[in-house]
């Protein structure tokens, strides 16, 4: 029956887009002949009121008497300022379209046409502007400037991640102050901002990560949700957006920190283009590496269809070492594997129809951690070496499909988004470390103790979301979301025995859940004046979860154990902001919002003390205020971004221990106070500086028993103060656009638990910081880009893991990267 249910979905949604292509007509562009230059020089009297940008176009074509084309969907969901006095008909087009991604040409008719571009590939020029792009996000589900969002959002395009060789989670959100991923030793790990995380014990997800408007992961604490966020490769990304602070009530549960947004590149109808990458890399110790990647945008229909493939292949070359019985050499080798096909519909002016696909294999020979000593920080033997008895491979196969149907009244848009996630992940752990002192003392002859773990993750939600028209006194947004999600982890611990004489079975374990949510949400923006406005907003969620266990072996006892448990529970969250604007290009506002992680049942043994644990753990909240002020300054040379926050949270999840077992439950409360700085300055069209910082200090306010910490005890994981360097020089080399760049990334002291705790002991990580090279020139027929990752290969220990030797003072680090040399050359057609 669950076979069933997965397969049929796939037809279903590809059935569908069949029908619809079969409907395809028209394209959207406005009425009109051809105009001269100096038509367009000569100065005309415009009155348009800002708002929605077609309305907005559509009068500007009756008012200028120009010829336009764009296509509809190009526009749909922009807000534009307006513009009105007497201006040339081309500078008052640019007023009007300030702010969005949205660009102009000259047709071969001589009609304006307006379009946004979704490059295959952006090649580095000197003939940039001196002003700073405008950025468009999506983070309030609307598409509308950065700078207009009351909220800290951060933009991470795809072109500067790649000239600086990013090619997974971690690279990404390496020059994110404030942003952590405690590594997991292959692919992911648990990402956290803003220092809300209770470290290595943590269950449930505290931030979001989505591709375009499609969810991703488990909201519970099933099938190791809170350890693997997607790990998402270069797969046709256009950008990814960084939104700061809790997002419960546009994004929902597993938000309350805030939200990781992959944004790829949407299908262009009007041209026929694609690209080829090429990509060699080296690492200091390890083996190399290579990348291959392709994309192609195909036109169906001019301005009604166009489909988009993109595959790529990342071959890592590894650079951690095995010593002892399961001996080599880069045992963290491996490779990722992906492909996506994206199908964009536009078979009316108001219907929109996207359709995509994902798939993406991520395979590991082992996981990266060294031994070092607790006491000294340094390697226990061999530097990037771990004693190992077995091997531990990793894969994980992701599966993720989505569907939005978007339809415009004029009045409001209607989107309905499907989506459907399949994951499989199977790794391995050698604990042989752990459980063979224990075995020795029962003289037990015991030769390695493998932990291996199969776990699925699915999950299938469904999005109906109505938002109003931009521009208008009362703009407003509401919606319906249902999601139902599975999880499944199926594994054991078997000690193989010396000599062959076969292997005892310690640990038989069979874990299901299911999670099923129903959310209704919405907000309301009131613009008392052009520069004043108020925001409130709600989500009432309803949630309930099953859980079940089957657990055997002779760490259980001579008797299977057994567990089951339910829970449901109806949390509410909130929003309430207010954004002022100081003058056409700086905005001031406040931001409160909460945001909670949900709770669920624990799976209770017959000898667990009902005075200790709880049949059902409760969801965890927080309140968040914020003041932030956002400006483009210097006639638009110098953006920045300033924000200062205070977060209170209670009821913290942590574990708790009965008869053996570990439960989760709600005890303590915690208090995060930071501050967070992003500067760019071009001064001219050569030069380019980048500038970001965080200072956070999070703090238990009460005693945290499950943890073993007292109140006032720092959190872990998080530095105090984290910042990131950049500069960029443009120039020619021969008449070739070519560019040069420097980054340098801090990272502060952190601790990898709890000062005082036995359950999580305090180990402090030093501060590092790591140099970045970025160069690159551009040929008529190709781009050769080169970047140096970690330029002193300097030791930086990202996170540390102690639970996995029965030595107290042996555990194990995950590190930055050594230094990396790579080479990629970029083909487009």
């Amino acid at each position: 029956m669950k076979k069933s249910k997965r397969v049929t979905l796939r037809p279903w949604v590809i059935a569908g887009s069949c029908a619809l292509i079969g409907g395809l007509s028209t394209q959207a562009q406005a009425q009109g002949q051809g105009q001269s230059q100096a038509q367009l020089q000569a100065p005309q009297s415009f009155d348009i009121a800002g708002g929605d940008l077609k309305s907005a176009l559509d009068a500007y074509v009756a008012q200028g008497g120009v010829q336009l084309i764009y296509k509809v969907d190009d526009v749909k969901g922009f807000a534009t300022r307006g513009v009105k006095g007497a201006l040339p008909p081309q500078e008052a087009l640019a007023r009007i379209l300030e702010g969005t991604p949205l660009v102009t040409r000259r047709g071969d008719d001589g009609a304006i046409v307006v379009h946004t571009a979704a490059p295959v590939v952006t090649r580095p020029t000197t003939e940039e502007p001196q002003s700073l792009d405008s950025v468009t996000v999506t983070a309030t589900r609307r598409r509308e400037p950065v700078r207009e969002v009351p909220m800290q959002v951060n933009v991470m395009k795809a072109e500067t991640l790649e000239r600086a060789g990013a090619k997974n989670l971690a690279d990404y959100i390496a020059e994110q102050p404030g942003v952590n991923l405690t590594s997991s030793g292959s692919v992911g790990g648990i990402l956290t901002m803003r220092g809300l995380t209770t470290g290595p014990v943590q269950g449930i997800a505290t931030v979001g990560v989505y591709v375009d408007d499609v969810a991703t992961g488990l909201s519970s604490s099933s099938a190791l949700g809170g350890f693997t966020p997607l790990d998402m490769g270069m797969l046709d990304l256009n950008h990814i957006e960084v939104l700061r602070g809790p997002q419960g009530t546009l994004y929902g549960a597993g938000a309350m920190s805030g939200v990781l947004k992959y944004v790829t590149n949407q299908p262009d109808t009007m041209e026929f283009a694609g690209s080829v990458k090429l990509g060699t890399s080296w690492t200091q110790g390890g083996g190399p590496g290579f990348t291959t990647s392709a994309v192609l945008n195909v036109p169906l229909k001019e301005d009604v269809a166009a489909v988009r493939f993109a595959a790529f292949t990342d071959q890592l070359g590894g650079s951690y070492n095995a010593s002892g019985p399961a001996w080599g050499k880069n045992i963290d080798r491996g490779h990722t594997d992906g492909g996506r096909v994206s199908l964009l519909l536009t078979p009316t002016r108001e219907l929109t129809v996207r359709l995509t696909g994902t798939v993406q294999d991520v395979k590991r020979k082992g996981l990266g951690f060294e031994d070092i000593d607790r006491r000294t920080l340094r390697p226990w033997g061999l530097e990037r070496t771990r004693q190992l008895s077995l091997r531990e491979p990793y894969s994980n196969k992701t599966q993720l499909f989505g569907l939005d149907v978007e339809y415009d009244f004029g009045w409001a848009r209607l989107n309905s988004i499907t989506s459907a996630q399949d994951v499989k992940i199977s790794n391995a752990a050698d604990l042989t470390a752990l459980y063979a002192p224990l075995a020795s003392a029962l003289r037990l002859p015991v030769a390695s103790v493998p932990l291996a773990n199969d776990i699925g993750q699915h999950r299938i939600s469904q999005e109906f979301r109505l938002t109003s028209r931009s521009g208008t006194t009362f703009e407003w947004l509401a919606g319906l979301y249902l999601n139902r999600e599975r999880g499944s982890t199926d594994g054991g611990i078997d000690a193989g025995l010396v000599g062959g004489l076969g292997s005892l079975n310690l640990l038989s374990s069979s874990q299901s859940s299911r999670y099923r949510e129903t959310a209704a949400y919405g907000d309301v923006t009131w613009n008392v004046t052009p520069a004043l406005s108020f925001t409130g907003g709600v989500r009432l969620a309803r949630n309930s979860q099953t859980y079940g266990s089957r657990q055997s072996g002779m760490l259980i006892g001579p008797t299977t154990s057994t567990a089951s448990g339910t829970s449901s529970e109806s949390p509410t969250t909130y929003l309430a902001a207010a954004k002022y604007t100081l003058s056409d290009t700086s905005t001031a506002y406040f931001r409160a919002a909460s945001g909670y992680r949900p709770g669920g049942p624990n799976m209770l043994k017959p000898d667990t003390n009902r005075n200790i644990v709880q049949p059902m753990f409760k969801s965890d909240s927080l309140w968040s205020y914020e003041l932030g002020y956002k400006a483009d300054l210097l006639d638009r040379t110098l953006s920045l971004e300033a924000a200062l926050y205070d977060i209170e949270w209670r009821d913290v999840q942590q574990p708790t221990r009965s008869g053996g077992f570990v439960f989760v439950t709600n005890a303590g409360a915690a208090r995060v106070k930071g501050g967070e700085l992003t500067l760019a300055w071009k001064p001219s069209k050569e030069w380019r500086f980048t500038a970001n910082g965080a200072a956070i200090d999070a703090r238990l306010t009460e005693d945290a028993a499950g943890l073993d910490a007292k109140a006032g005890t720092r959190l872990p994981q998080t530095p105090r103060f984290s910042a990131t360097l950049g500069v960029t020089r443009n120039f020619s080399i021969s008449d070739r656009p070519a560019y040069f760049g420097v980054s340098a990334r801090y990272t502060g002291k952190r601790d990898a638990g709890y000062r005082g705790s036995a359950t999580i002991p305090s180990i402090v990580m030093p501060a590092f910081t790591v140099v970045d090279l970025q160069a690159g020139i551009d040929f008529p027929r190709f781009s050769l880009s080169a970047y140096v990752r970690n330029l002193a290969n300097k030791r930086g220990i990202l996170s540390i893991d102690t639970g996995l030797s029965a030595n107290p003072n042996l555990v194990q680090a995950a590190l930055a990267p050594s230094r990396t040399v790579g080479m990629t050359v970029t083909v487009p057609f």
